[in-house]
Formats: structure tokens, sequence, C-alpha cells
């Protein structure tokens, strides 16, 4: 019993190495090394009660780590779809430069001899928290950094 857990301890550690390169382990790799642990364990102490302990650590073990690649696999594959919707939904805004806040400036005094000319404006209704920009109300996020936007109050 007490080599199986050195065993694992030393088999986990050995795999930690498969790190990606960006210096961290997927969500289906640790999900794997996990499950492993966690069914290893459950394994052995089921294993004991019937006095094949070794058994089923191993049964344990294997069993785990397939769950625990599985749910991490998953896991990955959700995270890429949100981030697929994000940016397909950016894109769809495509940033406008006339929904920018405009520096305050003084109305000017209109002249009489030139047609004033009608211009339709989108109600601003909502705003990025941090950078002070509002924009209509069909945006969802903010085009220039991704935040989501908040209604004005």
């Amino acid at each position: 019993m007490r080599n199986m857990i050195i065993w694992w301890m030393m088999a986990s550690l050995v795999l930690t190495g498969c790190a990606t390169e960006t210096g961290g382990l997927t969500e289906r790799e640790t999900g794997a090394l996990l499950g492993g642990g966690m069914g290893a364990g459950l394994g052995a102490i089921i294993g004991n009660q019937t006095g094949h302990a070794g058994a089923g650590t191993a049964i344990g073990a294997g069993a785990g780590a397939l769950a625990g690649a599985l749910m991490g696999e998953a896991a990955r594959r959700q995270k890429e779809q949100t981030k697929k919707e994000i940016r397909q939904e950016m894109m769809q805004q495509q940033y406008q430069p006339q929904y920018a806040p405009q520096p305050y400036s003084a109305p000017q005094q209109p002249s009489y001899t030139q047609p004033v000319a009608q211009q339709s404006q989108e109600i601003h209704t909502k705003y990025n928290p941090r950078t002070g920009q509002t924009f209509p109300e069909r945006y969802k996020y903010d085009p220039n950094t991704g935040e989501e936007l908040q209604y004005l109050r």
C-alpha cells in the first residue's frame, strides 16, 4: 500500500513535466492528474476493505484519470466556445468613432444664412465604467477593451 502511494506521487511529479510551452498544464492534464490521484486513493480504500489494495488502487487511478481527463476537456471546450462567442460579438459591434465621448464645447449661435441640417443621434444608454465611454443600446461589450457595458443610471 505504502509503495503504491509513493509510486503515484512519483508518477505525478513525472507527469507534471508534460506541461505546455506556456508554462502550465492544460485543463485535460490537470483533470487527469486530479482524477487519477482521487481515484487511486478511493480505490486503495475500497481495495483494502476487500483485501486487494493494489488492484483497487490501480483500477481507481485508471478510472479516475479517464474521468478527470474527460471533465478537463469539457471545461477547455466550454472556455474556447465562450471566447469565440465574445470575439464574434465584438466583431459585430465594430467600433464607430461617433459614439466616443466628445469634449464639451459651447453651443454655437446658428447661422441664419445656412440651412441647419437635422442630425439623428442615437441615445447612448450604456457605458464602460472603467473608461467612461458611452455606447448605444445595441452594444453589449466595449469594442475597444472587450469589457461588458453597463446601463447608465
